[in-house]
This record gives structure tokens, C-alpha cells and sequence, in this order.
């Protein structure tokens, strides 16, 4: 089409002065030239990524509510784990999501009421039964009055109505544990469980991989290279001392719930790094296995651990198919 314009326009300019023709030429010449180099404008395809914020744990607000690790984050630890309290200086110790649940759950009470009516202070599945649940909502003679005592610079005085419901709740659901186990009964040892999980790169205890934010839960997938990995974990258990594991193991699915086939790494007890739990307390990491990514395709997988304390029958999995799906995106990653 260009070409049959030009030809056009010279035989117009055929009939005109020479210096006049040469302007028109070069006229044309630079107006084809602008069309032929003018390209369509590109939207910059960077400005719709969201940036990971170097978060390697969960927030109290990505929680599930009623959770006991969201129990922990918005009661126990803000509201009871102040000084003089329940921070270590006598029971129930609330200073960690370990100690706050070991010392509740199917615990032996020391003070009561005038009739001895309580015999543990989390009895599981009855809210009417646990000493910890008449301490929020009775004034008991002989104690130091209604739980909590000090609110001052917490916002229990705007949700407290909503934290001793979710007590109640979770009490009479069975007291169960961050992943939905439901507790043993005060004669059975209880399973052991994992508090935290970090990734760094190899040989690095500084600087964990970030999760990413877009995520139903406001918190996503820890994002890692197609490398080798450090996964370091926090186990706890109610008689194994933190050498006394007799094996801890971590498998990778591309499934969240098929874990049957995937091999084994062990983690190694190690010298301990500092890292975040899941209720945000900073806590020794003895733990960490060695995860080969280098041959995965990218995409997004999911991790477990298995624990045995010497105790129990069978290994104990964690998270498992009763877990909630919060569980499942907490312990997955994501090759970059």
C-alpha cells in the first residue's frame, strides 16, 4: 500500500519545481518512516507482581481462629504470659505454644474450689469439667480472682468475650492440638508434635526463604530455589528430651493429603540455630535435614514429619489428613 502511495505522489511531483519535489520526497520519506518504527505501547508486565515480605512463619492474624496456636498468639502469650504470671514463674506456663498446651491439657490442677470440684485444668471435651474455663468466667475463693488479671496494653478488654467463647470451644472440640489431633486422655503418653519450621538456603542461618503473600490464608508457600535446601524444625514431645528422638524423618508429595510413595530424609540433630515458632517466639532449632531440590520441576509441594519419641506405637505424622488445609500450606514450598 506504502509503495503504491509513493508512486503516486512522484508522478504528482513530476509536474512540479525540482526544489519543491524534493521537499515532498523528503516530506514522505520521513512521515513512512515514523509509521513503519511507531510500535504498539507495551503494559510493563512487572507492575502486577507482589512482592514475598520476608516472613518465614505465620502471623497470629493468618491463624485459623480457635486454633490453639491462635489461642496462644491473641490469650495465653499477650493477655497471661506477663511478668509475676504465667511466664515461667509458676503454672500454667504460657510463655510458648509447648508449655501452654503441656500444662493445661489433661494437667493436674493445684488450686481448686471449696469443694475440690476440678480435677485437671483442660479436660477434653468438657468445658464444665476444666479448671481453666471457671478461672475466665467465676470469681473461685482462695485465688487471686476472675482470669485474666491484667489486661492493661492487650485487647482483651474489646475481644475478651470473643477469646473465652473460642476457649470454651476448643475445650469441648477435644482440646486439640495446632493440627487438629485431638488430645490423649490423661493416661496415654501423648504423641509428640512439631512447633516450628524454617527453610534457609544451604549452609545459610540468617536469611530464610520468604513465604509468599497471595494465599487464601493472607500467607502462602515458602518460595525456594531449585537447590539445596536446609529445613529446620522445633519438636516437642512430653517425655523425649530433645536427644531422645529416636528417629525424625521429612517427606516431599506433590499432593497435600498422598504421602505414600515419596522417600525419607532424616533430620539430623545439629548444632541449634534461632528461629521463629509458630507463634512467633524465638526458639532453638536443633533439627534440620538436608532437602535436595535441584531435580524438581517448578511448581508447588508439600512437606511432612514423622516423629517417633520411644514412645509411641506408630509414627506420628505431621500435618496429616485430619489437619486443616492451613496446615497443609504451612508446610509447603514453592520452586521458583
Amino acid at each position: 500500500m506504502r509503495i503504491q502511495v509513493l508512486s503516486k505522489l512522484i508522478n504528482f511531483m513530476s509536474g512540479t519545481s525540482a526544489k519543491f519535489s524534493l521537499f515532498l520526497l523528503l516530506c514522505l520519506i520521513v512521515t513512512v518512516f515514523q509509521s513503519a518504527c511507531k510500535k504498539d505501547e507495551l503494559t510493563n508486565p512487572y507492575l502486577s507482581i507482589v512482592q514475598p515480605v520476608p516472613n518465614d512463619n505465620p502471623d497470629a492474624d493468618d491463624l485459623p481462629i480457635g486454633n490453639f496456636a491462635w489461642l496462644h498468639a491473641k490469650v495465653f502469650s499477650p493477655t497471661c504470659a506477663n511478668s509475676g504470671c504465667h511466664d515461667g514463674t509458676f503454672e500454667p506456663e504460657f510463655r510458648t505454644i509447648a508449655s501452654a498446651y503441656n500444662s493445661l491439657v489433661n494437667h493436674p490442677v493445684i488450686a481448686n474450689d471449696q469443694l475440690g470440684s476440678f480435677e485437671h485444668r483442660v479436660v477434653p471435651g468438657n468445658a464444665d469439667a476444666s479448671f481453666l474455663h471457671e478461672r475466665l468466667y467465676t470469681f473461685v475463693p482462695n485465688t487471686s480472682g476472675i482470669m485474666p488479671l491484667e489486661t492493661n496494653g492487650t485487647d482483651w478488654p474489646q475481644n475478651g468475650t470473643l477469646y473465652k467463647q473460642k476457649i470454651t470451644e476448643w475445650i469441648n472440640a477435644g482440646a486439640p492440638d495446632i493440627y487438629g489431633n485431638p488430645a490423649p486422655s490423661s493416661e496415654i503418653n501423648s504423641p509428640p508434635v512439631v512447633y516450628g519450621l524454617a527453610i534457609f538456603p544451604q549452609n545459610n542461618t540468617t536469611n530464610p526463604y520468604p513465604r509468599e503473600v497471595d494465599s487464601p490464608y493472607g500467607i502462602g508457600a515458602i518460595e525456594v530455589a531449585s537447590s539445596i535446601v536446609d529445613v529446620w524444625i522445633l519438636p516437642f514431645d512430653d517425655n523425649a528430651g530433645i536427644n531422645q528422638f529416636n528417629s525424625i524423618t521429612l517427606k516431599t508429595s506433590s499432593s497435600a493429603t498422598n504421602f505414600n510413595s515419596p522417600s525419607s530424609v532424616p533430620f539430623l540433630l545439629s548444632t541449634p540455630i534461632s528461629a521463629l515458632d509458630f507463634g512467633n517466639n524465638a526458639n532453638p532449632f536443633y533439627y534440620k535435614a538436608s532437602l535436595d531440590l535441584s531435580s524438581y520441576m517448578p511448581g508447588t509441594y508439600y512437606l511432612r514429619v514423622y516423629l517417633n519419641d520411644g514412645v509411641q506405637s506408630t509414627l506420628t505424622e505431621l500435618p496429616n489428613n485430619s489437619s486443616t488445609p492451613f496446615w497443609y500450606l504451612i508446610y509447603s514450598i514453592k520452586i521458583l
